[in-house]
């Protein structure tokens, strides 16, 4: 086991609830556990077995109890970090929870830094480089699908795949490598079109990983999704039926909105960035000017663009505008048709005849579910199964295209006759880039990189 110091975190947000959790783990957890909480039966906590919840007390030094709450402890390795390990359970107060942390930095402990338990355990042994990821793509999952890919990675039936193929190009490699050094002491040459065969399938599989994360991105990452229209078309309103929330001010005046506001939502199962902006119109009012130009560059930048025009009302140039910046923009578009709840005006539905617009009302909520179907057709989340095959991380992507591309590489050389000697090269740096996603060449920048997207207490 790797020799560290000891570190204690809140494993809960800093808020006030029911319960708070603290979390200590190193050499000195148990001792520093033994001085700071006494169980009400008597003794010390770890008289008692392991993973046995014990009522008690924290106490300071001098004997002033602190709170009254419930501990348990865990013999290394069999602990989530793979160190001795405790968890104190006490009630949910921001001070208190600050007060008691205090007494175990004052004990010998200090304070753990983001990610820094689960970043133990995978150097203890407890977890693969993916399923730690894992960890952090669960934690901060903003959909279900997204919750049940990732919680599937975390089991290990990726790490175990990828595993595989990085032991096949390792074999790949030494015999390459032996027959290259030592071919007068009889080492037998490679079965080449085996080989062949082998780095074809392991890149074509490596690629679709990669590739995947087009997909996998929806649950993580999200669309950037732009909401588009003259003002008062209704963009606020469609930004609050969507994320069911006040997030936007809505009211009668024109150019309410000044400025780009920005909110997510899952509709139809993609995870969506949602951005208000400002009613595209010429105004002599500096701030609104600048509010529309904000409109049109988010709308460059989009992943998706919702494009909404006030059905009771007749097309005016401000609605052409919308039309063009929409079309102007690269992304996909839907074209929507607000204001489904009046009387709809026919000119701006053959406005809209060739953009095959759905009709919708965000004050009764018609259209809203067949707009999540569309979105969950266009970008094909109806189809998808969070099984943890997705590749959600895009350092992983990166990794497994470079890793697939060199595989690939390899092949061509010798499908191209190449000698085994130039083949081997590619597959060495193949295994190298597969490396950065199993954990096993792994960088202290790759791991700080995938440690900074976790909470302190994880």
């Amino acid at each position: 086991m790797t020799g560290f110091d000891t570190i204690a975190a809140a494993a809960t947000p800093p808020a006030t609830g029911a319960v708070a959790i603290i979390r200590i783990s190193g050499p000195a957890a148990i001792s520093i556990a033994d001085r700071i909480f006494r169980p009400v039966s008597g003794g010390k906590l770890s008289d008692r077995p392991p993973r046995q919840v014990v009522f008690g007390k924290v106490v300071k030094p001098d004997g002033a109890v602190l709170d009254e709450c419930l501990a348990f402890y865990f013999r290394a390795p069999n602990s989530y970090t793979g160190e001795d390990s405790v968890e104190i359970q006490c009630h949910g107060g921001v001070l208190l929870v600050s007060r008691i942390l205090r007494l175990c930095f004052e004990q010998g402990a200090r304070a753990a830094q983001a990610g820094e338990f689960t970043r133990r355990a995978l150097l203890n042994g407890k977890m693969t480089l993916p399923q730690a990821e894992a960890v952090a793509d669960l934690i901060h999952a903003e959909t279900a699908e997204g919750v049940q890919n990732a919680a599937a990675q975390l089991t290990g039936p990726l790490a175990k795949e990828l595993e595989s193929m990085n032991e096949t190009l390792l074999a790949q490699a030494a015999h390459f490598t032996a027959y290259i050094d030592y071919t007068e002491e009889g080492v037998e040459p490679p079965d080449l079109t085996e080989s062949q065969k082998s780095l074809y399938e392991i890149s074509e599989r490596l690629l679709a990983l990669s590739d995947s994360f087009s997909t996998g991105r929806l649950f993580t990452e999200g669309v950037p999704c732009v909401l588009l229209g003259r003002p008062n078309a209704g963009k606020s309103s469609l930004l609050n039926v969507l994320t069911n929330t006040d997030r936007a001010i809505v009211t009668d005046i024109a150019g309410t909105t000044r400025d780009t506001l920005e909110a997510t939502a899952n509709v139809g199962g993609v995870l969506l960035r949602l951005v208000d902006t400002a009613g595209l119109r010429e105004s002599d009012d500096p701030i609104e000017r600048i509010g529309v130009a904000r409109a049109k560059e988010a709308a460059r930048r989009a992943g998706l663009i919702l494009a909404l025009f006030d059905g009771s009302r007749p097309p005016s140039e401000e609605d052409k505008a919308v039309l063009s910046e929409a079309g102007q923009s690269g992304a996909p578009v839907i074209y929507l048709l607000n204001k489904a709840d009046l009387p709809q005006n026919p000119a701006m539905a053959a406005l809209l005849q060739d953009k095959s617009p759905l009709s919708i009302s965000t004050v009764t909520g018609e259209g809203i579910q067949a707009l999540a179907e569309r979105i969950q057709t266009l970008f094909g989340t109806g189809r998808l199964r969070p099984d943890g095959s997705i590749i959600t991380n895009r350092r992983q992507a990166e990794a497994l295209r470079r890793a697939g591309l060199h595989a690939k590489a390899a092949a061509d050389a010798l499908h191209a006759g190449i000698t085994p000697d130039v083949a081997w090269i590619d597959v060495e740096s193949a295994c190298r880039a597969l490396g950065e996603v199993t954990g096993r060449s792994v960088s202290e920048d790759i791991l700080n990189e995938v440690f900074s997207r976790f909470c302190v207490g994880k």
